[in-house]
């Protein structure tokens, strides 16, 4: 992989509602703007609680302010499920997240895939697949993507070629959160080169252009050996290293999305877009 040369810009913002903001998803769009930021996840992590009216409203504004939304669908899903009460409960909330999302013309919806439950990871890929091809199939013609985000403990479906292997398989794009592999691999991202070997496997598995405006989450983390336990606010740790993530997307010339994911939401997300113009 080389340096394109040519000028990034990045979008930086929190996931979900910022930490001074008074009122719901609106006040959050117009919050982050007037911050400086142009990145919004709206968080569904605890069910889908948003109209598609009000949806579109928050699509206008966010239009208008040149702010991009993505949004998280709840955590209670699990496409590998064996269990047919747990699919009917996943494809239900993942239907009501593109809904909503492409009501308010959101980029994506990332979500958690599923868990192994003493399966192969073949085997959790081929029900995941199913689970997914009914959602698509139940929600109908919408511009939002699905986007499998990578997972943050070994229990988990959702390593990094797994993410990939989805992506490639159906018509989703990725999101890559460096907390959860640096917590699922045994602190495996100590510096640039780490990430230039997960930023180049994604380019030769799913091509230059979905390299370039990537997706990603991003905290610093506390794990053991079976995985995350808490996302960090930045500098605590240095663990996985932000300076040398955003170093490399400014040198490779890369237009990512960059949601803050530590418990200070925005205000990390604004220390590291003025690092990132630092650089």
């Amino acid at each position: 992989m080389r340096a394109s040369g040519k000028r990034c810009s990045p979008r930086f913002g929190p996931a979900g509602i910022p930490v001074g903001c008074k009122g719901g998803t609106l006040a959050g769009v117009k919050y982050v703007r007037e911050e400086g930021l142009d990145a919004f996840e709206v968080e569904f992590v605890r069910g889908v609680k948003l109209s598609e009216e009000k949806a579109r409203e928050v699509g206008r504004v966010a239009s208008q302010l040149d702010v991009e939304l993505s949004a998280h669908a709840p955590y209670w899903i699990n496409c590998c499920s064996k269990e047919r009460k747990k699919i009917e409960i996943s494809i239900r909330n993942l239907v009501q997240s593109l809904k909503v999302s492409n009501a308010m013309q959101a980029k994506c919806v990332v979500f958690h895939p599923g868990y192994y439950m003493g399966m192969s990871s073949g085997e959790a890929f081929k029900l995941c697949v199913r689970t997914l091809e009914e959602v698509l199939e139940r929600v109908g013609k919408v511009k939002t993507k699905l986007s499998p985000e990578t997972t943050g403990k070994p229990t988990q479906f959702g390593s990094l070629e797994e993410v990939i292997a989805l992506c490639r398989e159906m018509d989703m794009m990725p999101t890559i959160d460096f907390a959860h592999l640096h917590a699922r691999n045994n602190g495996m991202i100590k510096g640039k080169e780490d990430y230039l070997k997960i930023f180049d496997k994604i380019e030769m598995e799913l091509g230059r252009k979905t390299v370039k405006t990537l997706h990603i989450h991003f905290s610093e983390i506390e794990f053991n050996e079976k995985g995350e336990k808490r996302h960090l606010n930045l500098f605590t740790t240095n663990s996985p290293p932000v300076k040398e993530m955003l170093k490399v997307i400014k040198e490779q010339g890369y237009s990512p999305t960059i949601i803050c994911e530590t418990p200070l939401l925005d205000k990390d997300a604004l220390k590291m877009k003025e690092m990132f113009e630092k650089i």
